[in-house]
């Protein structure tokens, strides 16, 4: 066995961690005030853009989770895919084998809702969205920077 530490290191030891730690800044944000900015390949929400979409139905098609199904929009010719958020894995396919680039990802995550129905949207409600329309009260977003001391947060006040 080895030997016990005296009475005085014992009691010293746990102030000595806690001070060590004292002077470092904090990582936690204050979402959803603040909002770490995603980064530019960051696999998001999922828009449609309706006028250049052909219907051809290949997202659908490739999708492994069966996420995507397709509706009639009102005033257009084509059936037009919906996302169903709560199945989709965010797996890329459907933007990758899109003929005309109609499919794009943004750096949005925030998608939730209080019932499973939340979560399916129509093609007319998947159009490019403003972050501040989802989180009206976020006043900063964060641009992470990385320097040889970690990574830093950069706070940019979001109009």
């Amino acid at each position: 066995m080895g030997e016990r530490p005296n009475f005085i290191v014992r009691v010293f030891r746990p102030f000595y961690h806690v001070a060590r730690h004292l002077f470092y800044p904090p990582v936690t944000h204050k979402y959803p005030f603040e909002r770490i900015k995603g980064f530019p390949r960051t696999r998001g929400y999922i828009t449609l853009n309706i006028d250049t979409c052909i219907g051809c139905g290949a997202c659908g098609y490739v999708c492994p989770d069966q996420a995507i199904k397709f509706f009639p929009v009102e005033g257009r010719p084509f059936t037009y895919p919906a996302f169903d958020f709560g199945k989709c894995s965010f797996c890329g396919l459907c933007v990758e084998t899109c003929p005309t680039d109609s499919l794009h990802f943004t750096d949005i995550v925030e998608l939730a809702g209080e019932e499973y129905k939340e979560l399916v949207y129509m093609p007319d409600e998947l159009k490019e969205k403003d972050i501040k329309e989802l989180l009206p009260e976020m006043e900063y977003e964060l641009k992470t920077t990385i320097t040889k001391d970690g990574p830093k947060y950069l706070r940019r006040k979001v109009r």
